[in-house]
């Protein structure tokens, strides 16, 4: 990224921050945000629900609905500036007080920083008890505003199976956030990808429920670390629950199923999180569930989700999903209908960005006692968790903090390292790549081509303007500093990503197409770069040319416009061909694009995407994401998860099965399965090794194997474990993973990896809400993916 303003503009915050902090802080407060008294709720040795009960007791009722609703967008972005509006704001906080959002994501942190501060010294100092914000915010790359560490998106680092490492990522965007005062984040998302059309597959970590739990778990724990003063940092939203089926793919349609279906196939990672990670908060989806929107949905709120599964914390809206009780699924007659069923139903706090809350119809209805007593428990959650995080006691964010926190060195050093991990070789024909002196030493040139070349495709939830440099470089530049720019001949390719049927814009893309084929021949090696999505929820990208996010789905898995045709012009040249996929999508990779020599998929980029990819490229870092998604052969070829159900693995009736496409049939297994991906050396897998040990309940399963670098480069390599009982109550998926571990192999050397004391309760599942275990045989597999001539199997008795 670029450098930061000039040193007078970084003195003038400095000042700013400074008044903002002296007027949030009382001389007799010791530095605390609200000063300390005799009342209870300010007495910090006491516990959050302590100081809650307090609390609510001394609200007015219209006090009580402030804190369930928000300002959503405190700050917009006008010509690259900082815009404020102080009617429309205080319309809003009148009403609505409880949290507050920085708004647009084109703005920069030391622009944001004083100004926030000024807003939140003046909730303190104005409100009649001093009851502070909470500042919160969607945290997938990292900062959802400009100026700190760009991280790739959600699948993009779930694909570098690397826990370990991850959670260090996650501790450096914590601590991003906590410097600009965000002490509530509205991640994880742990829907599963159930179908490969959904638009928002990037913001998500892949098809399996054990890995999403993983990857979920880990991002509430090390997000919710308490400091030193036992606050937590940073208070988690687990979302969407419950989604990962809706209609097409479509974000807010309707999906089905009964409650084995969600407890088992959808509900895994809450239940781990809950039990491991106990978030402070939880969103429930847009969909409606069996024809019931989640917002009203009294079942699955209370039963499924307090009953069966035990969440304790506040539940919370998608943002509008009140309104929309009322817009699109009907179920409400009038605002206040709407607030009410939804308050009924489990709601607790509403997220409406436009700033017209539903729930602030609720302020009519104080002598309604099933109300008021909801609207008691709602408030109690929101104040648990200013509780919780210090809002009552910590001090304002500082800019030396700030300026000390983002981008710091060992941020931009822990982003490097995942987005390397992150990236999944997915064909390496005839070990193509690296590319050597030899490839690179025949015209001494290299065509780079394509229109997701020269932009950082991050995906909506970063603050990324595509073109701009200060966010990172793209593939293009990458490889022109790597090679120099007079080797590398650059291609766009295609005038247009969507598709479009004008005249005028197909001879563009025409005349495009022709331009790149030159540039191909007269280098002798392309490397091509496709993709979807453009930009995020700023409206100069958000009406613009975005085929893969939030809002959209996807008809068609192939490339969006003209850039198949660009790809297959290339091939057809015979010039040797690597492509790069840039998407948060999986997309059908057919015969034609098969002809490439080599096939890389980066998902959604950080600012370090493109040095990474070059790096591959050129051998300095041996490939070793792996797929949490399973890429289809074929359009409509759903479902195509690893783990299906045994009788969704037959095919038609005798000489009529040739006919049915049918998905998955045995011999049509997908290519590139969840848990694939090359490496540059050879690794075997061997000696495994499956015991149990204990009794009865207690009963555990160790497993081992032996990994074995026979190759001419170190790497690392994913090793998986899966399962499967021989007979169940209710059909059970042909196998689930339980363990994985990445470990780095030197060449010539080997590890023995070890996956100790599995319990016996962790192979259950549900059947009508309660939890069985099946005794009898099992299979487990050890292997480097979910494809069966990757795996080694074992039978144990249990």
């Amino acid at each position: 990224m670029g450098a930061l303003p000039q040193l007078f503009a970084v003195a003038l915050l400095l000042i700013h921050s400074n008044l903002a902090q002296a007027s949030s802080t009382p001389s007799d407060c010791g530095g605390s945000q609200v000063c300390r008294k005799t009342e209870p709720y300010k007495t910090a040795s006491l516990t959050p629900a302590e100081r809650a009960n307090d609390l609510l007791k001394r609200l007015t009722w219209e006090e009580k609905i402030g804190q369930m609703g928000g300002i959503r967008a405190a700050f917009r972005s006008i010509n690259g500036s900082v815009a404020f509006n102080r009617t429309s704001f205080e319309q809003i906080r009148s009403t609505q007080n409880g949290q507050i959002g920085y708004g647009q994501q084109a703005n920069w942190a030391m622009d944001l920083l004083p100004r926030m501060n000024e807003l939140r010294a003046e909730q303190i100092n104005g409100s009649r008890l001093h009851i502070p914000y909470i500042t919160v915010a969607d945290s997938v790359n990292g900062l959802w505003f400009s100026g700190g560490t760009v991280f790739p998106g959600t699948i993009s680092m779930a694909s570098s199976w690397n826990l370990p490492l991850y959670e260090q990522v996650i501790a450096a965007s914590r601590d991003e956030n906590l410097a600009m005062g965000i002490n509530w984040v509205l991640s994880p998302e742990v829907d599963i990808i159930h179908d490969p059309r959904n638009g928002r597959n990037g913001e998500m970590y892949g098809e399996d429920t054990y890995l999403v739990g993983e990857f979920g778990t880990r991002y509430i724990k090390t997000m919710q670390e308490k400091d030193d003063n036992g606050f937590v940092k940073v208070a988690t939203t687990i979302k969407h629950f419950v989604f990962g089926s809706g209609s097409g793919g479509v974000n807010r349609a309707s999906m089905f199923g009964g409650i084995n279906h969600i407890l088992n196939d959808l509900a895994p990672p809450y239940r781990k999180a809950i039990r491991e990670g106990q978030p402070l908060s939880l969103m429930a989806s847009y969909s409606s569930i069996d024809g019931v929107p989640a917002s009203i949905n009294k079942y699955l709120l209370q039963d499924v989700l307090r009953g069966i599964l035990g969440f304790k914390g506040l539940i919370m809206s998608d943002a509008n999903a009140i309104q929309y009780l009322l817009t699109e699924s009907k179920v409400a007659r009038t605002r206040s209908d709407a607030a009410v069923k939804s308050l009924q139903a489990g709601l607790e706090h509403e997220l409406k960005p436009d700033g017209l809350g539903l729930f602030v119809e609720l302020r009519s209805l104080h002598s309604n006692k099933e109300i008021a007593s909801l609207v008691d428990e709602a408030v109690r959650a929101m104040l648990q968790i200013k509780f919780a995080t210090g809002m009552f006691d910590q001090p304002l964010p500082t800019i030396e903090n700030m300026a000390a926190t983002l981008r710091n060195p060992r941020h931009l050093l822990l982003n490097r390292n995942i987005t390397r991990e992150s990236i999944v070789l997915l064909k390496n024909d005839d070990a193509f790549l690296p590319l050597t002196k030899g490839l690179l030493s025949g015209s001494g040139k290299v065509a780079v081509i394509g229109p997701y070349a020269d932009l950082i495709n991050a995906g909506n939830y970063a603050p990324v303007d595509p073109a701009d440099p200060r966010y990172g470089n793209s593939f293009l530049r990458s490889f022109e500093n790597a090679l120099g720019k007079e080797n590398v001949l650059y291609a766009q390719g295609t005038s247009t990503v969507l598709p479009n049927y004008d005249h005028d814009a197909q001879a563009k893309d025409q005349a495009a197409i022709s331009f790149a084929v030159d540039k191909a021949k007269q280098a002798g090696l392309a490397v091509v770069v496709l993709g979807s999505g453009y930009g995020n929820f700023m409206p100069e990208f958000f009406n613009n040319e975005r085929t893969d996010t939030e809002g959209y789905s996807h008809a068609d898995l192939g490339f969006p416009g003209a850039q198949q045709q660009l790809l297959d012009a290339i091939l057809n040249t015979g010039v040797p061909t690597i492509l790069v996929m840039s998407a948060g999508q999986t997309f059908v990779i057919n015969q034609s694009t098969s002809r490439c020599k080599a096939i890389l998929h980066s998902w959604l980029a950080g600012e370090y995407s493109g040095d990474s990819l070059v790096e591959i490229l050129l051998g300095q870092v041996n490939p070793s994401g792996k797929l949490t998604v399973s890429i289809p052969d074929h359009n409509g070829a759903f479902p195509v998860a690893y783990d299906y159900l045994p009788s969704d693995d037959v095919g038609g009736f005798s000489t009529y099965t040739k006919y049915d496409w049918h998905w998955p049939q045995l011999t049509r297994k997908p290519a590139m399965p969840f848990g694939y991906g090359l490496s540059y050396t050879n690794f075997t897998i061997s000696e495994v090794s499956v015991s149990t040990s204990g009794t009865g309940s207690n009963r555990t399963i160790d497993v081992s194997a032996k990994v074995t670098n026979r190759g001419k480069m170190g790497g690392k390599e994913v090793v998986q474990v899966y399962f499967r009982p021989q007979y169940s109550i209710i059909e059970r998926p042909v196998m689930k993973l339980i363990r994985f571990s990445k470990v780095s192999v030197a060449v010539g050397s080997m590890e023995i990896v070890e996956f100790d004391r599995i319990a016996l309760t962790e192979l259950g599942f549900y059947v009508n809400g309660e939890w069985t275990v099946e005794e009898g045989n099992y299979t487990f597999w050890v292997g480097s993916s979910s494809r069966s001539s990757d795996l080694t199997p074992v039978n144990v008795v249990i």
